[in-house]
Formats: structure tokens, C-alpha cells, sequence
């Protein structure tokens, strides 16, 4: 029996050279390995042919466990926190929601207080409940995108904002920019709710406001990085068909 195709929707940026990122991790950084001529070059030497039956190519990546689309392991929010290979499953996988807060100036100071979550969650027509994967959608990643904007000026959420969800049962949350604080802010609260409240959160996400609105399945396993501080991913919503 054929099932029904589910609809996914991809949440993740891509991987490239030298992608926007946080100012305070390394860049990643790309290089060929072998070209095609390369490869074939290789092969036909090892066969004796110069007409050798294929070839292939391979690239090195050089990253940060924060770059591009990933979780912060509890580990990158204090000494003591689990690695990103301990933590649970039900952290990565399992009932996502998404809401839209878009009215903020990145440039500003400004932070999605309580009451702007309750807003976006009646909005969107859904309440947030235990065991939930809650995406905000602030419309940086969409406005600013790959400018330097994207990694310097972008609003974030509120400390209490952030208990609020914690009080709702979130297991994880996600946001379109690089961080879930105010650029502007080095006191990092949002990070200091998480550290004490072992609230795992993803960063650099896109597409969130295609799945506003709906229930879906949220899946972003990240690398199994060995006493990880972070895991890089690749994020998607599943719609039912």
C-alpha cells in the first residue's frame, strides 16, 4: 500500500564558504580535496589506462559546532551542562509549533517580551503545550540574509519571555538569526535561562514562517559530536499528507 507523502519543509541554511555566523566562532572554511581530472588521474595511474571507467570529487569542510544551522548543547551554556552526544532524543525530534513575531527592528535594542508570545500564539491559532519544539519567526533571515546585518544586528527574546516557555513545557526552541538574544546584549539572559532551566535552543533556522500556524513534526538530529558543546543539523518541519 502507497502512503500518502508527507510534506517537508526545510528549516535549515546551507553550508558554505565563509557563511554569515556569530561573530565569535571561526568561520567555516571549504577547499577541494580532488577535482574530477584529479580523481581521474589517480585512477587511470592505479589501472594503467588513461581512459580510467569514472571518477569522482571531494571537499574538505573546516567548521565550528555553531556554524550555520545547529543546537547548543547544554555543555555550551556552563561547566557541568550534558554534551550534545548525552542529551535526549526528545530534544531534537518530536511536536514542533511556530509563531511570528515580526514587528521588531533588528537594529534596536528591542526584546519579544510574554505578551508578544501570547499575541503570536493566539494569532497563529495554537497553544503551546509540554514536550513542544516552539519556532519563532522574527523575519530576520528573510530581511537580512546572507548581508552582514544577518550577523550583527537582530532582536531577541526576553528573559522572561524565555521562563514563559520553559512554564509551558518547551523542550526546545528555535530562532532565524544567530542567537536567541539581542545582538546588542553581551549579558546573553536568554542563554542564562537556558543554562539554569537545561533548555537546549537552535539557532540559525529559515523557512519558519512556512510552517506558522501549523502542527508538524519537528526533526533536527544534530552530529554526534564526541563531548560536543554544539551540533550542527539538518532541520526539518513534516507536514502530514
Amino acid at each position: 500500500i502507497r502512503r500518502p507523502m508527507s510534506e517537508i519543509v526545510d528549516l535549515s541554511q546551507e553550508i558554505y564558504h565563509k557563511h554569515p555566523l556569530h561573530h565569535v566562532h571561526p568561520p567555516t572554511v571549504m577547499w577541494t580535496h580532488h577535482t574530477y581530472e584529479e580523481a581521474e588521474r589517480i585512477l587511470g595511474d592505479a589501472l594503467g589506462t588513461d581512459d580510467p571507467p569514472w571518477s569522482w570529487t571531494s571537499n574538505v569542510l573546516q567548521m565550528n559546532e555553531h556554524a550555520s544551522t545547529h543546537v547548543d548543547a547544554l555543555a555550551h551554556l556552563g561547566p557541568g551542562g550534558k554534551t550534545i552526544e548525552e542529551m535526549s532524543f526528545d530534544r531534537f525530534y518530536g511536536p514542533g509549533k511556530a509563531i511570528s513575531i515580526t514587528h521588531y527592528d533588528g537594529e534596536s535594542d528591542a526584546v519579544i517580551s510574554v505578551e508578544d508570545m501570547k499575541t503570536a500564539c493566539d494569532e497563529a491559532g495554537i497553544t503551546v503545550e509540554e514536550g513542544d519544539i516552539l519556532l519563532i519567526d522574527t523575519g530576520h533571515y528573510e530581511e537580512t540574509y546572507p548581508d552582514p546585518a544577518y550577523s550583527e544586528n537582530y532582536i531577541g527574546l526576553s528573559a522572561e519571555a524565555t521562563e514563559w516557555m520553559v512554564e509551558k513545557g518547551v523542550v526546545n526552541f528555535g530562532v532565524d538569526a544567530p542567537g536567541p538574544d539581542n545582538a546588542n546584549d553581551n549579558t546573553y539572559p536568554v542563554h542564562q535561562v537556558c543554562r539554569d532551566e537545561g533548555l537546549p535552543h537552535r539557532e540559525n533556522l529559515k523557512n519558519i514562517d512556512e510552517v506558522v500556524g501549523e502542527e508538524f513534526t519537528f526533526s533536527g538530529l544534530p552530529l554526534k559530536i564526541r563531548e560536543g558543546s554544539g551540533g550542527p543539523m539538518r532541520a526539518v518541519a513534516i507536514l502530514d499528507g
